[in-house]
C-alpha cells in the first residue's frame, strides 16, 4: 500500500472517531441521568485518544491531520434515551467493521498493532454500550421535564459552547503540528479544558431546554503563541462581560468558572513565551 493512500485511510478513521465523540456529546448533554451520562463520558474519552493515535500516526507519515468528520454517520436519536443508545452500539459496531476491513489492506506494521488495539476496545464500547442500553430499558427511564429558559440565554450557551468547540479543534491542530515537546503540552492541555467548557455549557443548555449546537466550526490551523494569549486574553474578556450580564445565578457563576480559567491559559502561555525568547536571545548571544 502506497503511503497517500495509507494517510487517506488514517485520515478517514480520525473523521470517525471525531463523528462518533460529537454523537456520544449530544448523548450526555441531552440524557439527564448521572450514571448513564458517566458511562457514555467514559467511552467518549477514550474516542478521544484513538483519534490523537490516528493523527500521530498521520503525522509520522508525513501528512497533514484534518479535522473532519462524517456527517451521515452522526446519528443522535431521541428523544427517548433507548433509540439514542443504540445509536451508539451501531456506531461501534460502524468501527468495528472499518478497522477489521482495514487489517486485510494495510500492510504497515506498526497501524496494523494500531487498529488491532481499537478494534479491541471499540468490541469493549459495544458490548458496555449493550449493557447500558439494556438497564435503560429495565429502569423505564424517561426524559426529566425540562426548565423554561428564555431564548437569549439559550442562544448565548450554543454560541460560548460552538466557540469552545471551534478552539479545541484549533488546539488540537496545533498539538499535532508542533515541533515543540513543551508547546505541544501546552495545546493539549488546553484543549482538554476547553472540552470541560464545552461539556459544562452543554449540559447546562440542555437542563435548561435547550439543544446543543454541535455543528462543525470553522478554525484556524498553525498559529504562533502570540496569537493564542490574544486569543485568551479576549475569551476572557468576553467570560467577564456576559457573566456581569446574565440574571441566572447558575449560568453566571459557570461563565465566572471557566473566566478564571482562560486567565490561567493565557498566563501559561505568557510564561512560555517568556521561556522561549530567554532562549532565543541565549542561542543569539552564543552564536555572536
Amino acid at each position: 500500500m502506497k503511503k497517500l493512500e495509507l494517510i487517506g485511510i488514517l485520515l478517514h478513521n480520525i473523521a470517525l472517531e471525531h463523528s462518533a465523540i460529537v454523537q456520544y456529546l449530544y448523548h450526555i448533554f441531552l440524557i439527564q441521568d448521572a450514571e448513564v451520562t458517566e458511562e457514555i463520558e467514559k467511552i467518549a474519552r477514550q474516542e478521544m485518544r484513538h483519534m490523537k493515535w490516528f493523527a500521530q500516526k498521520v503525522v509520522q507519515l508525513g501528512g497533514e491531520v484534518e479535522l473532519k468528520r462524517i456527517e451521515e454517520e452522526i446519528k443522535v436519536g431521541g428523544p427517548d434515551w433507548v433509540s439514542m443508545l443504540e445509536n451508539d452500539v451501531n456506531a461501534e459496531q460502524l468501527a468495528i467493521d472499518t478497522y477489521t476491513k482495514q487489517l486485510e489492506l494495510v500492510t504497515d506494521d506498526s497501524v496494523k498493532k494500531l487498529l488491532e488495539r481499537v478494534i479491541h476496545d471499540e468490541s469493549q464500547h459495544k458490548h458496555e454500550f449493550s449493557e447500558l442500553l439494556e438497564e435503560v430499558k429495565r429502569r423505564d427511564f424517561s426524559e426529566e421535564e425540562k426548565k423554561e429558559a428564555d431564548q437569549k440565554t439559550l442562544q448565548l450557551l450554543n454560541k460560548l459552547l460552538k466557540e469552545e468547540y471551534r478552539i479545541i479543534l484549533e488546539y488540537l491542530y496545533n498539538f499535532f503540528h508542533s515541533k515543540s515537546c513543551e508547546y505541544k503540552d501546552i495545546m493539549l492541555d488546553l484543549a482538554i479544558e476547553s472540552m470541560v467548557h464545552m461539556g459544562e455549557l452543554g449540559e447546562k443548555l440542555s437542563k435548561m431546554g435547550g439543544v446543543p449546537d454541535l455543528s462543525l466550526p470553522e478554525f484556524g490551523k498553525i498559529k504562533g503563541v502570540e496569537e493564542h494569549i490574544v486569543y485568551e486574553e479576549h475569551s476572557k474578556n468576553e467570560y467577564t462581560k456576559l457573566a456581569e450580564d446574565v440574571s441566572d445565578p447558575s449560568v453566571r457563576k459557570l461563565l465566572e468558572w471557566i473566566e478564571g480559567q482562560e486567565e490561567y491559559h493565557k498566563q501559561r502561555l505568557l510564561d512560555f513565551m517568556r521561556r522561549l525568547r530567554k532562549l532565543t536571545v541565549g542561542d543569539l548571544k552564543k552564536k555572536a
